[in-house]
């Protein structure tokens, strides 16, 4: 039936015109999802009977290990990470699969996934210079350094004086290993993030009550690309995220405590990790609080839904198992009207203002300068659903539905857990391309990912309950959707080899640029005598120098504008799409993308004061306009 509501849906809305074919076509993954979920529920009809070990855990844990190792090692030495990835991380989860479809070892299973995880991470690591993502990346390295320069938190900027547990902790690391600043942030987060694979597993045997089911939310943390992405993009959004998964496993121990001592130290410990989340973030526990509302039907339904009386239901509502909920709303509160972020206060105002039809927040637009974007085609979409990405897509979708036909079977098997599930289940569309795009929409599904863990763990234990007919069918299964989850377009975002749309925004540069970038800034401290405009990437890089670009950058149909008189450009703007501006809040999204002859015309013809390694400093006194159009 679903199969057929997705065909009819994407025909219907062909035939009425609401999208164009392309887009449509694209949608695509969300019929070979639901095809995908239709046979696995299929072929896991009945009981499957556990099979015994074959293998001994130990070596196959040794063996895992070293295709891990073996990755990370091929990536450094090729300088790409591509075939190594493509290759052994797949084989690495289906041998993980294979265990799981039997009686297998927590610690061993734990351990290989951990490996496969943190190769991932790593793999990217070795082969990306300076990897800074959605740019946030610069800003903190600037504050970490200049946070351990002068002692002081109050000297952090763009607002995280306020909340400066990131800056402390990757400060800490920085002092205690002596790496650089970059480095520390990137590990830090790498390390932290392969940690959230024990995590899932004791949150979700905790949930579940069960240990199989503690393993798949373990082996969910390696198919759900925002863990993958997040590991090496850390930022403070990121670390807080793992601090509300600590606080969903404490406070799901706190209602299994079977004696006052037990709930005692538990209510200690999560009165001491709240007062850390208060002071690591804001926007996190905004958009939690929007996810957590819509959990609130669901618990109210759950009662009905399964069996039980209403007053059965309420006991968890009593303070005694809410208190955390209700003690990091007054924690927060109370922190934010002591010492608001300038960064809260924005985000209050733009909603508000959203809310009251005062605000308006227009998309940006895109200009060209002598360079051709691919035009959308049906040959371009029809080549997209075989991209990693599409693939990524179609897996997830797959096993979301078929998470929900698993609920609809055995509901009653789900009694621990069913809240979270459900909320997850509804939710984790979100996690899904959409036709439309959204702004910082990325956020959101971040926080979003942090409940997919359930309803994608009940998809994937009914996926490795097959019968042993198709067994070869859901390991394969398994090992595509981790092996893609490394190379869809927001993980492999440094990676043009993996996506087939329009030129993206550069998310890394070389060692070789980014000095190029810092000796820039140190010329520009001695010599400017006016303020200097750049793009959003450059400038940011020059918070890690101690150099602010005060001057406005504009991208306008007639070319680049600005009244600074110094303009900063690089030639690797030629290859990718640029941002200018200062994000959603200034509002100014606009972006531009200017051809290698317009960009060498340009370097020709104006004057240029500076030039280092791919940087270069053009000067003119009454400002610039109609630059590259």
């Amino acid at each position: 039936m679903v199969c057929l509501l997705a065909a009819g849906g994407l025909l219907a809305a062909d035939l009425l015109n609401l999208l164009p074919r392309p887009t449509l076509l694209r949608a695509g993954f969300t019929l070979v999802g639901a095809i995908v979920a239709l046979v696995l529920y299929l072929a896991s009809q009945g009981d499957s009977p556990k099979r015994p070990r074959r293998v001994s855990p130990a070596h196959l844990t040794k063996i895992v290990i070293t295709l891990g190792a073996g990755a990370v090692i091929a990536a450094a030495a090729t300088g790409s990470r591509l075939l190594a990835l493509a290759v052994l991380l797949p084989a690495g989860l289906a041998a993980v699969a294979v265990q799981l479809r039997g009686t297998p070892s927590v610690p061993a299973v734990l351990t290989q996934l951990c490996a496969l995880f943190l190769a991932g991470r790593l793999a990217k690591y070795v082969t990306t210079g300076f990897y800074f993502g959605g740019t946030d990346t610069f800003a903190h390295v600037a504050a970490v350094d200049t946070l351990l320069r002068t002692g002081d938190a109050a000297t952090i900027g763009h607002g995280y004086d306020l909340y400066p547990v990131f800056h402390f902790l990757v400060g800490a690391v920085k002092h205690a290993t002596g790496l650089p600043t970059y480095d520390a942030i990137i590990l830090t987060g790498s390390l932290l993030f392969t940690l959230v694979v024990p995590l899932a597993y004791a949150l979700g045997r905790s949930v579940f009550d069960s240990r199989r089911l503690g393993l798949m939310a373990a082996l969910s943390v390696t198919v759900l690309e925002f863990f993958s992405y997040h590991a090496l993009y850390f930022y403070p959004q990121a670390l807080a995220s793992v601090l509300i998964l600590g606080t969903l496993f404490v406070n799901s121990r706190l209602r299994d405590a079977e004696d006052e001592r037990t709930f005692r130290q538990l209510s200690v410990f999560v009165v001491a990790l709240l007062a850390t989340m208060v002071l690591t973030h804001h926007l996190t526990y905004i958009l939690f609080a929007a996810v957590a509302l819509v959990a609130v039907p669901v618990a109210l339904l759950r009662p009905s839904l399964l069996g039980r009386s209403v007053g059965d239901g309420r006991r968890w509502y009593r303070y005694r198992w809410v208190f955390p909920v209700v003690l990091g709303a007054v924690f927060m509160l109370v922190y934010w009207s002591y010492s608001p972020s300038l960064v809260t206060v924005g985000i209050v105002q733009l909603t508000a203002g959203l809310l009251l039809d005062v605000v308006a927040v227009t998309g940006g637009q895109l200009y060209t300068y002598g360079m051709m974007l691919p035009a959308d085609s049906v040959d371009r979409a029809v080549a997209w659903l075989l991209t990693p990405t599409s693939i990524y897509a179609a897996g997830l979708g797959g096993l979301l539905l078929l998470a929900a036909y698993e609920l609809l079977d055995n509901l009653g098997d789900y009694r621990r857990g069913f809240t979270l599930t459900v909320t997850g289940l509804c939710l984790s569309v979100l996690l899904l391309p959409l036709p439309i795009p959204i702004p910082q929409i990325e956020r959101l599904k971040f926080v979003v990912t942090l409940l997919a863990i359930f309803p994608l763990a009940v998809g994937l234990h009914r996926t490795l309950t097959v019968d042993r007919r198709y067994a070869v069918l859901a390991i394969v299964l398994v090992a595509t959707l981790g092996g893609a989850t490394a190379f869809t377009v927001l993980v492999a975002d440094d990676l043009s080899e993996t996506y087939i749309d329009e030129p993206r925004q550069q998310v890394a540069m070389s060692e070789t640029q980014f000095e190029s970038v810092g000796t820039t800034a140190a010329f520009l401290q001695r010599r400017a005598t006016g303020p200097v405009a750049t793009d959003r990437v450059t400038s940011r890089a020059f918070e890690t120098n101690q150099f602010n670009a005060t001057g406005r950058l504009r991208a306008e149909s007639t070319g680049l504008r600005t009244e600074a008189s110094y303009l900063v450009a690089r030639d690797r703007w030629s290859d990718h799409l640029v941002a200018v501006g200062k994000g959603i809040r200034s509002g100014d999204l606009n972006t531009f993308g200017v051809g290698p002859e317009r960009f060498a015309i340009a370097d020709r013809t104006h004057d240029k004061v500076y030039s280092a390694g791919t940087v270069r400093v053009y000067r003119r006194p009454g400002g610039f306009s109609g630059l590259y159009g």
